[in-house]
């Protein structure tokens, strides 16, 4: 749209002075303070913001997703889902409600649940990865593997940038004690990013357990090239001296880790 060229300079700048930013409400403003205190991890200090601005304002939807938030961190994950249950009967509509249901129900312990509510997230965001994941996840707790499988697969053929749902298919092929598909996984998700540390662990753990101790050695050094300093070092440095002294002889090539 072009402004008229006949308007002049000055009868515009009439215009623009009687334009006025709306005034935010009470409980928005006690909103933001209460964000910022949650975002300093001032989690019960937030709370009592957040239900002041409910105070004044009943439908105050940043203030309910807020305080329900806080309530997770301090894991009181049943003050966050009553808070976001009520949220949910103010707006409907919005996926990340109803995602961070789901999370809650899985943190306290009740996959079951928590499925209900992850699959209302997807069906109306079916783009919420975080939810697909989070669905496989209580799948696999209420011991349905062949369906946190599928929605693994799924997700890597739809995305195969998301490098989470290789890592997760991976390590619950892991549990299932199926040590060569974990393996394969792993590698896939290196082909998408050769650094992704965790995937060298995972690899070594596989070969660890298929008695193929020599790959897993090689595997075990190479995260230890990219992590040598984490926690998780500290086991694989041990286990790569553990795995030479029992199945390598003194006169190979091999060393051990300092």
């Amino acid at each position: 749209m072009q402004i008229d060229a006949g308007i002049k300079n000055n009868n515009l700048a009439k215009v623009v002075e009687k334009v006025k930013i709306p005034e935010r409400s009470r409980s928005y403003n006690l909103c933001v303070k209460a964000d910022a205190l949650r975002f300093a991890k001032m989690y019960r200090e937030s709370i009592q913001t957040y239900l002041q601005a409910i105070m004044m304002d009943r439908k105050e939807s940043k203030a309910y997703f807020g305080l329900a938030i806080s309530y997770k961190y301090l894991k009181e994950y049943q003050k966050a889902i009553s808070t976001l249950l009520k949220l949910v009967n103010i707006d409907d509509s919005n996926d990340e409600y109803f995602f961070e249901i789901g999370v809650c129900f899985l943190s306290d312990g009740k996959p079951a649940k928590a499925i209900e509510y992850l699959i209302k997230a997807i069906l109306i965001n079916r783009e919420n990865l975080e939810a697909q994941i989070q669905l496989a996840i209580a799948h696999e707790l209420v011991g349905e593997e062949e369906l946190s499988l599928m929605i693994y697969n799924k997700l890597i053929e739809t995305n195969p940038e998301f490098l989470k749902a290789y890592y997760n298919k991976a390590a619950m092929l892991m549990g299932m004690e199926n040590y060569m598909e974990a393996s394969r996984t792993f590698f896939q998700l290196l082909k998408r990013n050769p650094d992704y540390y965790k995937a060298y662990l995972g690899i070594a753990m596989s070969f660890d357990k298929m008695a193929k101790y020599k790959d897993a050695i090689r595997y075990y050094k190479k995260f230890l090239e990219l992590k040598q300093f984490s926690e998780d070092a500290v086991f694989a440095r041990n286990r790569v001296n553990e795995l030479r002294a029992l199945h390598f002889s003194k006169d190979n090539s091999l060393t051990i880790i300092d």
